[in-house]
């Protein structure tokens, strides 16, 4: 908007607007002054363009985002921590304290909740939380091996595995929800109200509302994460007793995951040598995952043409061959309450 309000082009200008009988060649008196005046003047401008993010909100405005939202009583979602059930084994009646740090392979922390003491039998059993807040957190069963510090007594431990961890809300989804706000006026229970309510929940990225889904009174939320697949039991249960403190009373309110769809694609590539077939299957995996994020919940319909595109887009592909989606060459309809997912990608 502001691009050429170059110091230049401001200086120019200042001295065409001059009359006549003023000296403005290289050098002269007034040459020498309008370039300072020139460029103090062209901060304005670069200040006013660096306002503009603050006034006209997109996911690329960083904190502003924040500050638009905040109005509305729209607050960033801050993540969640997950936890994990634990089973330690060691000298009979010792007492684990609470606190006491594990990790994982990849030096993961989770610490004790609550102190542990061991039986007669020397085992007894506790929950361990992550540090940190994150879906990398959501570690599988026996993922928990290692301790910053030895105990005495403490032989060994098992782990179950870790759920409930989410990540911080990103800027798209925080400026989605605000401009959900702006666009999808919410009153009275409306359809824009529960999904507002669904959206509040750490973990939820997105959710479909079906009003009168059993009959009058009654309403189910289906639920996508941000990545939109579906979520754990956990966010479930959240995004139900949020909402049940929020509706209109009467209204018998059903919130489940959606189930996942997995779409798998299978193809021979020929490429050009300047990518490894295992670049490539990365790259379109990445692609394949960002255009099925894009259709949860919106589009029911994986194109197979869309997908042929995309094959053809990665960097180094060349052409391809025997192309199938779920083990055809048609598009592929994802059930109503699911959402498309990347299932197995067979790349030769």
């Amino acid at each position: 908007m502001f691009e050429d309000r170059t110091p230049e082009n401001i200086r120019s200008e200042v001295l065409s607007a001059m009359e006549d009988r003023v000296q403005t060649r290289e050098g002269s008196f007034a040459a020498e002054m309008a370039g300072p005046v020139a460029a103090e003047a062209s901060m304005v401008y670069e200040a006013m363009k660096a306002m503009l993010p603050a006034f006209y909100v997109d996911e690329d405005s960083g904190g502003f985002i924040d500050l638009a939202a905040s109005r509305y009583g729209i607050f960033r979602k801050e993540g969640t921590q997950a936890a994990a059930s634990i089973r330690l084994t060691g000298r009979a009646n010792m007492t684990v304290p609470a606190g006491t740090v594990f990790l994982t392979g990849d030096g993961l922390e989770f610490t004790l909740d609550a102190p542990v003491t061991l039986g007669t039998e020397g085992t007894g059993e506790g929950t361990v939380t992550a540090a940190a807040v994150g879906d990398a957190y959501n570690v599988p069963e026996g993922a928990i091996t290692q301790m910053v510090m030895t105990l005495t007594g403490l032989e060994g431990w098992t782990s179950g595995a870790a759920a409930g961890g989410t990540d911080p809300e990103t800027d798209r989804d925080l400026v989605g929800r605000l401009y959900d706000y702006w666009r999808k006026p919410s009153t009275s229970g409306n359809v824009y109200d529960y999904e507002k309510w669904a959206l509040e929940v750490d973990g939820v990225g997105a959710a479909k509302i079906l009003p009168l889904w059993n009959g009058p009174g009654t309403v189910k939320v289906l639920l996508a994460g941000p990545e939109r697949r579906p979520v754990e039991e956990s966010v479930v249960s959240a995004a139900l007793s949020h909402i049940e403190q929020l509706r209109p009373i009467g209204a018998a309110v059903t919130v489940e995951s959606a189930g996942g769809a997995p779409i798998h694609v299978s193809a021979a590539l020929t490429l050009d040598g300047s990518v490894t077939l295992a670049e490539a299957k990365a790259k379109f995996t990445e692609k394949l995952e960002e255009y099925l994020q894009g259709l949860a919940f919106d589009s029911y319909t994986v194109l197979f043409n869309r997908i042929a595109f995309l094959l053809m887009d990665v960097s180094g592909v060349t052409d391809y061959r025997a192309l199938t989606v779920n083990g055809g060459r048609s598009n592929v309809t994802v059930p109503a309450d699911k959402v498309p997912v990347v299932g197995t990608v067979s790349l030769t």
